[in-house]
C-alpha cells in the first residue's frame, strides 16, 4: 500500500533512546491514518489512570497517507495525547508545513515518551532524529525558539514549540508553528512542559511513493477551479477566511456572547471579516499548498484572528472592535495559549466578579484587563494561577454554583458555536470524543432547537465517522467546502491503490470513535460526563432567531436523544461500549 512509509520513529527523553519501529499493515488496514494508527500506538499497553503530567504519558505527532503528496489543502498534522485538561483523550490538528516535512522525514508518526533532565528539542531529519539542548530556549517565547531553531537547522526547518503557558503547565496551553498555527485545544503544551520539551523540528526531503501521481494532479485542477467559482460566487469565507463568520453566527443567534449569555452581539460588526479587511491591507497566508489560502496577516505581521478568535477572545469578554481581539491573539500565540479556552475562561471571571463570586475588578469589554489576564494566565501569577486551570476546576474551587454557567464539556471549553442555536449541536458536544469540540461532527440542519433532536441522532453519528476519516487523511476541513467526499475517495486511491466506499469509512470511523470511547470509559467518563452547562439546558436565548430556545427542548428529550445515540453506536445505557460491539469492530482493549 502506497501513501505510507509503515514506520514510525519512537524517542525515550529519559533514557535518552531513539528507535524505529515496522507499522504493521494490518494496523493501517483497520486504523487508516493519523487519528486512527496515532490512537491505536497511544492507547497500546499505556496503564490505566495514569497522570498526563507523567513521563509515561505519551505525545503523538501523527500524519496521514495525503501528508507529503501533492494533495492540495494537505498541511495538517495530528497531536494525540492523554489531556492534563479533561485527563481523557485528546486529538488536536495544526496546519501550516510541519506535517508535510514531517512526513518527508521518512515516518508516518513520532511517539515521545519520559521525561528530560533539562530542556531539550527533538530535530528530525531524513530517517534521522536527535535530542538537542534547549536550556537556553527555556522562558522564550514561541517565536523566539523558532528563530533561534531554525539559525541552527536551517531556514527550511518547520519547528513546533511551546512558550512559557506550556513551560508551567497551563492546561490549555497549546502548540504553536510558524508563530501563529496552533494545536489548540485541551492542553498538548503542558504535556511537552512537563517532559522538559521545548520543540521539534523537522526538516524532511524524502519523496513518498503514490499509486497515481496524474490523477492527483487532475483532482487538484477540480478543486483548484471549484475554489476559483466560489471566488466568482464572492462567497464570503474565500475572501475573508473564517473572520466572515462573525456575522453569520450573530445572525444565527450562535455567536457566544457575554459568556454566552447570549447568541448575538450588537457590536458584532467591529469584530467581522469585512470591517478588519476594509480597515487593513491583508496578506494572504495560506499552508502547504492550497488554493484557499483563508489565512491572513495583518500589519506589522500580525495574525488576522480567526473566528473562534474573535467570537471567544471578542464577544464572549464583551469586546466591540477587532483591534483589541489581534493584540491578544498576538499574545497567545507568543506565550502558547489556546484562543478558545482563553476567551472561555476570562468571560467566566468576567461573570464571576459581576456576580462577586470573586473580589477582583474584571468587567466585560474591559480591553486592558483582557490582556493582562492572558499575561498572568502564561505566567502563573496572580489571579492568572488560578484562570489556568480552566472553567471545570474553578468552578469548583469558587464554588457558589457558578458550574452552572463553566462553559465546557468533560473540562473543555465550549467552542465559539452556542448550541443554543442549532438542532442537535448540544449532543454533538456533549457526545464528541474530546470533550467540548465543533470539528467532530458535520450537522446540516442549521435550524434552530425547536423540535426534537432525535431526528439528527443518526446523522450526527454517520458525520463523527466521517470526520474521524478526514482526520485519518489528513485534509483541512475547510477544504471540504469544495472537495467532496467522493473526491477525497479518490484521492485516497490515487495516493494508496486502494478502494474506500462510505461503507468502509462507517466502518473504519466507527471503529476509531468506539475505540477511543472505550478509552475514554476506561478513564471514569460515562453517561454521567455526557452532558452539558446547565445555562444551555436551563436558560433560553434571550433575543434573535432562536429566542427562548435551549439546547434540548426539554430534559426527557435530551435522555431520549443519548439512548438512541448509544443504542446505535452499540454502547450500553451507560454509555459504555459493549463487548459484542468491540468483538464486531475488530477492537482489543
Amino acid at each position: 500500500m502506497k501513501g505510507y512509509w509503515k514506520k514510525l520513529l519512537k524517542i525515550n527523553l529519559t533514557h535518552k533512546k531513539i528507535e524505529t519501529e515496522k507499522i504493521p499493515k494490518e494496523v493501517i488496514t483497520k486504523y487508516l491514518g493519523a487519528k486512527g494508527i496515532g490512537a491505536y500506538y497511544f492507547m497500546k499497553d499505556l496503564p490505566q489512570g495514569i497522570d498526563p503530567f507523567s513521563p509515561e504519558n505519551r505525545i503523538i505527532l501523527a500524519t496521514g497517507p495525503f501528508q507529503g503528496t501533492d494533495i492540495l489543502s494537505t498541511g495538517r498534522f495530528a497531536t494525540i495525547t492523554k489531556s492534563p485538561l479533561t485527563g481523557i483523550f485528546l486529538d488536536t490538528y495544526c496546519g501550516g508545513m510541519f506535517g508535510p516535512s514531517l512526513k518527508r522525514c521518512g515516518f508516518d508518526l513520532v511517539i515521545i515518551e519520559g521525561r528530560a533532565e533539562k530542556p531539550v528539542y527533538i530535530s528530525i531529519t531524513n530517517e534521522m532524529a536527535q535530542i538537542k539542548d534547549a536550556t537556553n530556549l527555556w522562558g522564550k517565547t514561541t517565536a523566539e525558539a523558532e528563530k533561534y531553531i531554525k539559525s541552527q537547522e536551517g531556514k527550511e526547518t518547520k519547528v513546533v514549540s511551546i512558550g512559557i503557558a506550556g513551560e508551567n503547565r497551563v492546561l490549555f496551553s497549546c502548540l504553536i508553528s510558524e508563530k501563529r498555527r496552533a494545536s489548540g485545544r485541551g492542553g498538548a503544551g503542558a504535556v511537552f512542559g512537563s517532559k522538559n520539551l521545548k520543540a521539534i523540528a523537522v526538516n524532511g526531503t524524502m519523496n513518498i511513493s503514490v499509486h497515481d501521481p496524474q490523477k492527483i494532479k487532475e483532482l487538484n485542477q477540480k478543486a483548484t477551479q471549484a475554489v476559483k467559482q466560489m471566488h466568482k460566487n464572492k462567497v464570503p469565507f474565500y475572501f475573508y477566511g473564517t473572520s466572515w463568520a462573525i456575522e453569520y453566527a450573530h445572525k444565527t443567534d450562535r455567536l457566544p456572547t457575554l459568556n454566552f449569555k447570549k447568541g448575538e452581539w450588537e457590536h458584532y460588526k467591529g469584530l467581522n471579516g469585512d470591517t478588519i479587511y476594509r480597515e487593513n491591507k491583508i496578506i494572504q497566508n495560506p499552508c502547504c499548498p492550497c488554493p484557499i489560502a483563508c489565512g491572513g496577516i495583518i500589519s506589522e505581521g500580525k495574525d488576522r484572528p480567526e473566528y473562534e478568535t474573535l467570537a471567544m477572545l471578542g464577544a464572549n469578554c464583551g469586546l466591540k472592535n477587532y483591534q483589541a481581539v489581534v493584540e491578544a491573539n498576538e499574545l497567545c500565540n507568543l506565550y502558547g495559549l489556546d484562543t478558545i479556552s482563553t476567551g472561555n475562561v476570562i468571560a467566566f471571571a468576567m461573570e464571576c466578579a459581576e456576580k462577586g463570586i470573586i473580589k477582583e475588578e474584571i468587567k466585560f469589554g474591559d480591553e486592558k484587563t483582557l490582556l493582562s489576564l492572558i499575561e498572568e494566565i502564561a505566567l502563573g501569577k496572580g489571579i492568572g494561577a488560578q484562570l489556568g486551570l480552566g472553567t471545570k476546576r474553578l468552578s469548583k474551587i469558587w464554588g457558589y454554583d457558578c458550574s452552572s454557567f463553566a462553559m465546557n464539556v468533560k473540562g473543555l471549553e465550549l467552542p465559539a458555536w452556542n448550541c443554543r442555536g442549532k438542532l442537535g449541536q448540544g449532543l454533538a458536544y456533549m457526545t464528541a470524543d474530546i470533550g467540548g469540540s465543533h470539528l467532530r461532527d458535520a450537522l446540516t440542519d442549521h435550524s434552530p432547537p425547536k423540535e426534537s433532536a432525535l431526528k439528527v441522532v443518526k446523522e450526527l453519528i454517520e458525520t463523527q465517522n466521517k470526520n474521524v476519516i478526514r482526520d485519518n487523511y489528513i485534509i483541512c476541513a475547510f477544504a471540504l467546502f469544495t472537495v467532496t467526499p467522493e473526491m477525497c475517495a479518490e484521492y485516497f486511491k490515487a495516493v494508496t491503490g486502494q478502494e474506500i466506499n462510505e461503507e468502509k469509512i462507517q466502518e473504519i470511523g466507527n471503529r476509531i470513535f468506539t475505540l477511543i470511547r472505550s478509552f475514554n470509559c476506561r478513564e471514569g467518563i460515562s453517561r454521567k460526563d455526557d452532558q452539558l452547562p446547565l445555562r444551555a439546558l436551563k436558560e433560553g436565548l434571550p433575543s434573535g432567531v432562536a429566542q427562548g430556545c435551549k439546547a434540548f427542548i426539554s430534559e426527557e428529550d435530551k435522555e431520549q436523544c443519548l439512548d438512541e445515540y448509544y443504542q446505535l453506536r452499540g454502547w450500553d445505557k451507560n454509555g459504555i461500549p459493549k463487548r459484542e460491539t468491540l468483538k464486531r469492530l475488530g477492537i482489543d482493549f
